[in-house]
């Protein structure tokens, strides 16, 4: 019983947020925000809106991934950080996401009601229950700074499962518990991650980008749910 309740503080304490995960999250976001805007790739068109607008998608997500890893290589090699920072970072960083992904959905509630944009992409779509268009977002395709959030969302949470499972793996290494279930479970992964960037464009005709408001549902589910749940199957 002591065993268990000791276990359980530990477990309680490990999930306290911290300024250190705060800044390896927003670090990773700042960085799939300039790579996204600066790197080359296929400028795709989206669907047809209602309006007949369409939106335009840079299609740089599988440069920006393989310049992170290089990049995060290069940071191990040089001894700037540790192959396990995620690891070893894990339920803090899962907090901290969380609380993220909360406040931004409060950002989005409380920017898209005040909206005036008449557009299908920026209209508001309210309809006066806090609860339902907090939790399924007011506007379609609300932009911060230039950069589609929807869109940028479900990148940052499918490169987020890449790099969770790579520093897993580290830590698995470096623990002598490597087996064959684990390679194959990293394989078939990074083979579907991969996958899905080589063809990301694809991703600007899916349901959840032409009619999916943006609410706390579709950011809890990019920043949370794929990464930290997919990554401990």
């Amino acid at each position: 019983m002591e065993d268990a309740a000791a276990a359980t503080a530990d477990v309680l304490a490990a999930l306290a947020p911290s300024w250190s995960a705060a800044v390896v999250l927003l670090s990773y976001l700042a960085y799939l925000a300039a790579a996204g805007a600066l790197l080359p790739g296929k400028l795709v068109a989206g669907a047809v809106l209602p309006d007949s607008s369409r939106l335009h998608y840079r299609c740089n997500g599988l440069l920006s991934l393989l310049l992170l890893l290089g990049l995060s290589a290069l940071g191990v090699y040089m001894g700037w950080m540790t192959p396990t920072v995620v690891a070893d970072r894990g339920l803090e960083l899962l907090s901290t996401t969380f609380i993220f992904s909360v406040i931004v959905s409060f950002l989005l509630y409380y920017t898209g009601l005040r909206s005036r944009h008449q557009s299908s992409s920026l209209k508001p779509h309210a309809t006066g229950s806090f609860i339902q268009d907090w939790w399924f977002g007011v506007q379609l395709n609300p932009h911060f700074m230039g950069v589609d959030l929807k869109f940028f969302f479900i990148r940052a949470g499918m490169m987020a499962w890449l790099f969770i499972n790579l520093s897993l793996l580290a830590k698995s290494y470096l623990a002598g518990s490597v087996n064959r279930a684990v390679i194959l479970y990293q394989f078939f992964c990074g083979w579907y991650i991969i996958d899905y960037f080589i063809h990301e464009e694809f991703m600007t005709s899916t349901w959840d980008i032409i009619a999916e408001r943006l609410g706390f549902m579709l950011v809890f589910g990019d920043l949370v749910f794929i990464p930290f749940t997919f990554t401990i199957q």
